[in-house]
């Protein structure tokens, strides 16, 4: 059905070039009180559709998240709301406009908007206004672990050590838990993704399919992958990001990653339309599409499907399917607290320097391009943090607590906020982070940590005398390991980066 449009009449003459928040040129305007900013002020609320051809639309909602304002008698105002005490600019430089505001899932409907203006005699006042807005309900944690804090999640292939990188196989039903690795306990065979590793390709194992191999062809590439959705929808996307297949899906009997069937080696139950997930095709059957999947593994970044038919005793066939998400690193970080992690280097550092963009990061231990490092006050390597203390710039006794075994920080997705916990479980300092997970191929990143200045453990980049970066590149994030990298700008390949090696 076609939506109406909502013109807003004359929106363009609200928007103001004036310099932000003060009165400029001819304008002249009244001191301002808290009280009498607003009078004369109009607020209207909308819903953004979208239309049958694609264009966007906004209709007039009583609890909108779309809000236009005039406020007639200044030239420009400040539009914020608090979040953790901070402020959250949401206009500047305008006297009205058209303002997003969506709240923290599970967050009360009713919020209020600050709205703030400098006088001509320097003087600031604010005038604030409470407005009822849709608030996303708080999920389900194990539909959580699925779609999302967002709502919405990818999930792709991931190559195994099966048949050198397989993502879809056979392999022997009952025979152990699976551990979310690389291995496929069980596994006996395997083909992979069309431009990957594995010898054997989806493309050659079109029996499989059943006849259907050419209608989902575009499913079997590294690029291909899953969209799970807070409705409870499921898409299949090729290559290309066309949607070639839409479903349903429900997950049951699934508690934090933890066996809930001992006997099957399960961790609940994944059911799903005809077809919904991505190669959707038990082996060897001509082509049957399960609807229901045994969870052999399922954490915020590693799925581990499998089927077999009923009856199926231990050691006959069943097939798995592997798929990973990289689109959720919010969650992955708010989903445990972070201690330091022990590596390789330097007979168990956690943090120090290396050459930059000596390549990938794994997680594993091994820390590619490290020269040196030092390790917790408690840990075995041979350099302690508190023989470094040049590094913290005079300020090591106000961070010593970080430096220990039990030292952690601990990320809160919905407040956006880095808290830091000394050795004895004592709050020491609280900031705030988000993150971009925009890949940098060419410096081997994945995305991008920003923070408040001090905000991860130990928060110094190494032999600057104290410099506390707030950009870092993630190299490494899994919920068994997230690896930072922070160098200068313009540092070239081989010259000196600070890393930090972080665990569970």
């Amino acid at each position: 059905m076609k939506k109406q449009l909502l013109i807003l009449a004359m929106a363009g003459l609200l928007f103001t070039s004036c310099d932000p928040l003060k009165a400029e040129g001819d304008f002249v305007a009244d001191t301002q009180t808290s009280e009498s900013l607003l009078n004369g002020a109009t607020f209207a609320q909308f819903d953004k559709v979208i239309n049958d051809d694609g264009s966007e639309s906004y209709v007039a909602s009583e609890d909108g998240n779309y809000i236009q304002f005039n406020i007639p008698n200044v030239p420009a105002v400040n539009v914020y709301y608090l979040k953790n005490g901070d402020k959250k600019t949401l206009s500047y430089g305008r006297s009205g406009a058209m303002i997003y505001y969506m709240p923290s899932r599970g967050s009360e409907p009713v919020q209020t908007i600050y709205f703030e203006y400098l006088n001509e005699d320097g003087t600031t006042v604010v005038a604030e206004k409470q407005f009822t807005l849709k608030v996303a309900q708080e999920l389900d944690p194990a539909v959580k672990v699925l779609v999302s804090n967002k709502g919405i999640k990818k999930w792709k292939w991931m190559p195994t050590n099966a048949n050198g990188g397989a993502v879809w196989g056979n392999g022997g039903y009952l025979a152990g838990e699976q551990s979310g690795g690389l291995d496929i306990n069980g596994a006996w065979w395997g083909c992979g993704v069309e431009d990957g590793d594995c010898p054997d390709k989806f493309s050659g194992q079109k029996q499989h399919a059943g006849g259907r191999y050419d209608e989902i062809a575009g499913e079997c590439y590294a690029a291909s992958y899953m969209e799970f959705n807070e409705d409870m929808s499921l898409t299949a996307y090729d290559n290309n990001g066309n949607p070639v297949n839409v479903g349903s899906f429900a997950i049951t009997d699934y508690n934090n990653n933890e066996v809930t069937n001992e006997a099957q080696f399960s961790r609940g139950t994944l059911t799903t339309s005809e077809g919904a997930i991505l190669w959707p095709f038990a082996i060897n059957t001509g082509g049957m599409q399960p609807t229901a999947f045994e969870i052999g593994y399922l954490d915020l970044t590693r799925m581990v499907l499998i089927y077999a038919p009923a009856g199926t005793q231990g050691w006959g066939e069943c097939t798995w399917w592997s798929f990973m998400s990289d689109d959720d690193a919010n969650g992955v970080m708010a989903s445990q607290e972070w201690h330091w992690k022990a590596t390789e280097v330097n007979g168990g550092a956690v943090w120090g320097n290396g050459g930059y963009l000596a390549g990938s990061q794994n997680g594993t231990g091994a820390i590619n391009g490290a020269w040196w490092g030092c390790g917790t006050e408690d840990g075995a390597c041979g350099d302690k943090f508190s023989g470094q203390k040049q590094h913290a710039g005079g300020l090591y006794d106000d961070f010593v607590g970080d430096t220990y075994n039990a030292s952690k920080m601990v990320f809160n997705e919905d407040e956006e906020t880095i808290t830091v916990f000394d050795q004895n479980g004592n709050q020491i300092r609280q900031g705030a982070f988000s993150t971009d997970m925009t890949p940098d191929p060419d410096k081997f990143s994945i995305g991008t940590l920003t923070t408040s200045e001090g905000s991860i453990l130990w928060p110094f980049a190494i032999n600057t005398e104290g410099m506390q970066p707030t950009q870092f590149e993630i190299g490494y994030l899994g919920t068994d390991a997230m690896i930072l990298i922070y160098a200068k700008p313009d540092t070239g390949g081989w010259g000196e980066c600070t890393w930090w090696s972080f665990g569970k």
